[in-house]
């Protein structure tokens, strides 16, 4: 990549600003936003290695797998009192990391991705 082609800082914050914002309306909503905030990080994540943008982007790939995996275990096992409490636990751990990770955004760091919280 050329100096020229290097990206707009403000930009790319602006767009991670988006998928998290995305993603905590899709506490509200059906979760179409959820589906898009998930297809956008996959978008731009190639383009923003190497930037503290990415530990953004990459914490919010494995958040949208690890609701979705959380949405699946928990509508399994609607029927059953563990299927509401995966549920509970889904959105819970879904709106921790989006707090984190807007928290960290904002004081311009990067987000460790290694651990699951």
């Amino acid at each position: 990549m050329s100096i020229n082609q290097l990206p707009d800082k403000k930009h790319i914050k602006a767009f991670v600003w988006v998928i998290y914002a995305l993603q905590f309306m899709a506490l509200f909503t059906v979760g179409l936003s959820f589906l898009l905030s998930g297809f956008l990080a996959y978008m731009k994540y190639d383009d923003n290695i190497g930037l503290m943008e990415e530990s953004h982007l990459q914490w919010q790939i494995k958040t949208f797998w690890g609701v979705l995996v959380g949405l699946s275990l928990g509508i399994f096992f609607i029927f059953l009192l563990v299927g509401k409490l995966i549920l509970l636990f889904t959105e819970l751990w879904l709106l921790y990391r989006v707090v984190k990770g807007s928290i960290f955004l904002t004081q311009g760091r990067g987000v460790n991705t290694d651990g699951f919280f």
